[in-house]
């Protein structure tokens, strides 16, 4: 993304509040904009619905077990193919992507017609039609999800949001349309929103690729050569959903069962929510300047690297991405730790329109506290994948999942006064554990260079 960087960078120093607020909006839509619209979508569906809406609850318990699956079963094959189409991007040879696309596709489907179809058709006591619908539903969101990573590929992320924006609106029409619709009329609105979506991505998909299936074997030598993104991709994924899961099936109370099967956790998923949703306008500013700067900083260093730099003024350079590492990290942190301080005080305030319940409060404190130490453990995972070091980014992610799984479960026995500290312990070691690795590998960067991304050895 670095083309994309430099120019929202620029924009921000034109001197003028417009260009600065347009410059940090854009920079929230690229990199968190599905995610907003499908948000907006989701509520505007909901707009109908008066009262003790049951239908509404179980479209929304769909939408959640549905985006917690095909999270976790698409970001292996995302973190692939973004890595597959870049290359291939690069190379100048993308007569194969488009059969990437169609594996990609094929397997997501065949995992969600043996796992996800005999879960709605046998475990929950949804009708025929609402089944239907559901199953229907995780094979939207799983889609455009695996489109998104070959337009990324090809820099096309106005294309993403075009398709995002367009799909929102859909379900804004939808929504005003309906007059307290049932469960399965919300998912078909949510689905054909979504077959939108995936129209328009696929379309760009064809339009800048083709559409001729080309058989290679390249695929599968950069799963084999780079095993290290799917596996990274899973773990990243299951680290986000393990605490949930674990809430949803042993938390003592506060759980909520619809449709026979789908089991969820209000309290514990809101405050999750909205303290990850919070998180976007420092991400976004880490995308404009720190990504952007980080870089250049290690552009420059392959460039002089290349140009036969002595070793003093290599050193100088890995010194000073070093000091730059440490300087934007604690600035990021104290960020989200204003951030999180802030909206904290505005809860307490704006609670009803929040979604939020006084019992709430202290999982939402946490929530939040959780959400600085993920977010700059996630800066250092980023850090790591820019150097192509997937191992160290892997231990982090790694490191997250395990912690979230056994401290969630530790602090259950303790009762709602302690529901979210697990997540939050998890986070704060990942983050130490991310830390030391990039300082750690910072250090070998000429070794890294010369050997660990060397392809010739």
């Amino acid at each position: 993304m670095t083309g994309i960087n430099v120019t929202i960078e620029a924009m921000t120093r034109r001197g003028t509040l417009s260009g600065v607020f347009g410059a940090y909006t854009y920079a929230a839509l690229l990199v968190a904009g599905p995610w907003i619209f499908t948000v907006l979508g989701l509520f505007s569906l909901g707009t109908e619905c008066t009262g003790n809406c049951i239908d509404l609850t179980i479209f929304r318990s769909v939408v959640i077990y549905n985006s917690m699956y095909a999270l976790i079963v698409t970001s292996p094959l995302a973190f692939l193919c973004g890595r597959f189409v870049a290359q291939q991007v690069q190379g100048g040879c993308c007569d194969n992507v488009f059969f990437a696309l169609v594996v990609s596709v094929g397997a997501f489907s065949l995992l969600t017609l043996v796992s996800v179809a005999p879960f709605y058709i046998f475990a929950t006591t949804l009708d025929d039609t609402e089944k239907v619908v559901s199953i229907q539903n995780a094979i939207m969101i799983g889609c455009s999800w695996l489109l998104i990573p070959f337009l990324g590929g090809v820099r096309a992320y106005n294309a993403v949001l075009v398709a995002f924006g367009a799909g929102a609106i859909s379900m804004v029409l939808f929504g005003n349309a309906l007059h307290e619709p049932r469960a399965a009329a919300l998912l078909l609105a949510f689905n054909g929103s979504f077959a939108i979506i995936n129209l328009i991505m696929l379309g760009n998909v064809v339009y800048r690729f083709g559409s001729s299936i080309v058989v290679d074997g390249k695929l599968k030598a950069s799963l084999i050569r780079h095993w290290e993104l799917p596996v990274a991709g899973l773990t990243y994924a299951c680290g986000l959903w393990i605490d949930k899961i674990i809430m949803w099936h042993a938390a003592p109370s506060g759980g909520l069962v619809v449709a026979g099967a789908l089991q969820t956790m209000p309290s514990y998923d809101t405050a999750m929510f909205w303290a990850q949703l919070s998180s976007i306008p420092v991400i976004a500013v880490f995308f404009v300047h720190v990504e952007t700067r980080f870089s250049v900083m290690t552009h420059n260093y392959h460039t002089r690297m290349q140009q036969r730099a002595t070793l003093r003024e290599l050193n100088e350079i890995v010194s000073n991405v070093g000091t730059y590492v440490l300087s934007s990290m604690f600035a990021l942190f104290s960020a989200l730790a204003i951030v999180a301080g802030m909206m904290i005080m505005f809860s307490l305030v704006f609670m009803p329109e929040l979604g939020l319940r006084p019992a709430y409060m202290g999982t939402l404190r946490i929530s939040l506290c959780s959400m600085a130490f993920y977010t700059s453990a996630m800066f250092c995972f980023t850090f790591l994948l820019h150097l192509d070091l997937r191992r160290p980014a892997l231990l982090i992610v790694l490191t997250f999942l395990v912690l979230n799984a056994a401290l969630t479960l530790a602090f259950l026995p303790l009762g709602s006064d302690f529901y979210g500290y697990g997540n939050m312990a998890a986070a704060a070691v990942s983050l130490l554990v991310g830390f030391s690795l990039v300082l750690k590998e910072l250090s070998w960067l000429h070794f890294h260079a010369f050997v660990t991304n060397n392809p010739s050895l």
